[in-house]
């Protein structure tokens, strides 16, 4: 049973009972500044020196509860347990301890009607503070459950409509639904009903942040500071909205970008760079790219937990972005190895492979983990352009072909990415005929294909019809040539000359290969010499002392 005093004390802002006021309220407010080292300290000292209340433990537990989810530190449902069941022991009619309970089954996604049911079992029949926390816990649920949630905050409602606590949780299930107007409404009536609780004028900035009405956010914000200088949460609100809005205006870009850093480290300076804080910090640096900071907040972090999967993965990405590819590679092999596989995300393994394929000798494995990247979100064979690129310079024909070929499964792909993709092919097939390694006609296929695909979508990329023309001729029996690659030959003629006839002086070279193979097939396959020499007398005028034509032409004339 709970008395007066009692349920006035639930809550992580409503007010502590008579005989601990001054701890529970400094607890109270140091939690919901989001100095939660401070608050969980607090709370240690309370449930050491007061075993027997059963609040304190119930406090502790719902702190567990709220400042990490269960895919984040699945430790603290542990702790969190622990807490709700000495609670428990302490005192078996207490209610609140069993909605812990119970929110901790909605955190690991299991049923939680039993602790809910006995918690209101155990409460008075005028006490709104077990549904009040019963509806929170839904609501805050991994996978909210609204519709669950309202029906036992409308309980509470009906018992005491002057809880500002109860508008706050109401303001946050209406938010979740995207039904901002009501959740303004019921922000606006918590803030009403207590002008100390900056939280709830905090919820309301965040409503404008969310409709991208980023002055007025700010102006919400301020307004909060106004009330409160040292109130963190409303310089953490600060910096996201000035985030948020910097992507509105390349020219104003840089700026708030800058506001938004200095408002984050005001935010931390007003905390005490808890773990979670610094976490949530980390997530800051990584959106606004300031990966030098990353890194310094890390290896902190690291310091504090050394086996958290997030830190080794802000530990992994800020090192690769800063050029330290060896420490981030390991850094996310440690992190793979203790995270459960559902939680990995795409950028796990491109950062992954892209640390590793800076070591020439884990190129394999560099690309394997791309494409497991590629495989779960495409854009990510973006950055095979840039890798394919440096393979191609490097003459590293066959890696760079495989580079390119993870950068065409991009939704957003360039052209660019075929055409080296068909050099790649053509290369390699011409490094291993210069070496005596017979090399497969396979790679001239697949070079022909991906100059076909860029001529489909280019139609006037001359460099993608002469190499049409360069590959067929390849692919040609040398010793009884079929005139494969006449009609791209042709086509590359018609283009330099006809279609687009300012680029006939830059294609000299060009142009004098197409004619000798012209007239070369036009003399021996199909036996017309008049056509040849046509050809050939083109070659000439292009450069009167070239020796194929000038012997081709003589071989006609004697032949006539």
């Amino acid at each position: 049973m709970m008395n007066k005093a009692i349920k006035i004390t639930l809550g992580f802002i409503l007010v502590g009972s008579a005989v601990f006021a001054q701890s529970l309220t400094d607890a109270r407010k140091a939690i919901d500044a989001e100095q939660y080292q401070k608050g969980k300290a607090i709370l240690n000292t309370l449930t050491s020196t007061q075993p027997t209340n059963p609040e304190n433990f119930f406090y502790l537990g719902n702190l567990y509860l709220t400042t990490s989810p269960i895919y984040i530190r699945p430790d603290y449902i542990d702790s969190a347990k622990t807490a709700f069941n000495k609670g428990i022991a302490a005192n078996v009619e207490f209610p609140l301890n069993y909605v812990g309970l119970g929110a901790i089954e909605l955190a690991k996604k299991g049923n939680p009607r039993a602790n809910f049911d006995k918690a209101i079992s155990l409460t008075k029949k005028k006490d709104h503070v077990t549904d009040l926390y019963i509806g929170r816990a839904y609501v805050n649920a991994p996978v909210p459950m609204i519709a669950e949630g309202m029906v036992h905050l409308n309980k509470a409602k009906v018992l005491n409509e002057k809880d500002a606590q109860l508008y706050l949780v109401l303001g946050d299930a209406y938010r979740s639904e995207m039904k901002n107007s009501e959740a303004f409404s019921a922000y606006r009536t918590a803030f009403d009903l207590d002008k100390t609780f900056l939280r709830s004028k905090v919820e309301l900035g965040k409503i404008n942040k969310m409709s991208k009405a980023f002055p007025e956010a700010i102006e919400e914000f301020n307004s909060v500071i106004a009330l409160d200088a040292n109130y963190g949460p409303a310089y953490r609100e600060l910096a996201e909205s000035y985030y948020q809005w910097a992507w509105t205006s390349q020219k104003e870009y840089d700026g708030r970008i800058k506001q938004a850093l200095q408002y984050y480290e005001k935010y931390m300076d007003l905390t005490d760079r808890s773990l979670d804080s610094r976490l949530r910090h980390a997530d800051f640096l990584y959106l606004t790219k300031d990966f030098k900071a990353l890194e310094a907040e890390a290896n902190e972090m690291a310091k504090l937990d050394k086996v958290n999967p997030r830190v080794l993965r802000y530990l992994a990405y800020s090192a690769f972005e800063n050029g330290n590819f060896m420490a981030s590679s390991q850094a996310l092999k440690d992190f793979i190895s203790k995270v459960e596989p559902s939680r990995l995300i795409s950028q796990d393994y491109l950062y992954l492979g892209r640390a590793q394929m800076k070591d020439t000798t884990m190129f394999v494995e560099g690309l394997a983990n791309i494409n497991k990247a590629v495989e779960l979100d495409s854009t990510n064979a973006a950055v095979m352009s840039e890798i394919g690129q440096a393979l191609y310079k490097g003459k590293k024909y066959v890696e760079a072909a495989q580079a390119y070929e993870v950068a065409i499964k991009n939704p957003e792909r360039a052209l660019l990415d075929y055409y080296y993709l068909g050099m790649s092919y053509y290369f390699n097939y011409g490094a291993q005929k210069a070496a005596n390694l017979n090399p497969t006609k396979d790679l001239l296929v697949k070079a022909d294909t991906a100059f076909s695909f860029l001529v489909q979508r280019s139609p006037t990329t001359q460099a993608g019809w002469q190499y049409r023309g360069r590959i067929n001729r390849l692919m040609d029996d040398e010793n009884d040539s079929q005139g494969l690659a006449v009609p791209f030959y042709e086509t590359y003629v018609k283009l330099v000359t006809i279609d687009k006839p300012e680029l006939a002086a830059k294609s000299t070279a060009g142009l004098i290969e197409a004619y000798n193979y012209l007239g070369s097939v036009a003399a021996r396959k199909d036996g017309n010499t008049a056509k040849a020499k046509e050809y050939f007398d083109k070659v000439l005028v292009l450069d009167p002392s070239n020796a194929t034509a000038t012997q081709a032409i003589a071989a006609i004339s004697g032949s006539n």
